[in-house]
């Protein structure tokens, strides 16, 4: 998986009201791994934990504290919008 594959996945979700809720729902890693695979996009849970740390880092607490889901995690990492 590279994270060209997870950004892909997040930007359809982006731009697909119905995957974004999924996306939003999940729970755990498991679900955003096998939603993704359901869409097309190959990614592997070490890579997107990785991807996913490096990118929360840089994050503000006033931005963490908004962050409810592992959906909502990854979006806001990837710079999807959090609209509907």
């Amino acid at each position: 998986m590279s994270v060209a594959n997870l950004k892909a996945f997040l930007s359809k979700a982006d731009a697909d009201a119905d995957l974004r809720q999924k996306l939003h729902a999940a729970t755990g890693m498991d679900d955003i791994v096998d939603l993704a695979a359901a869409h097309g996009h190959s990614v592997d849970k070490a890579s997107v934990l990785r991807a996913h740390g490096e990118a929360l880092s840089g994050a503000s607490d006033h931005q963490l504290k908004a962050i409810n889901s592992w959906g909502d995690a990854l979006m806001h990492c990837f710079g999807a919008t959090e609209e509907e």
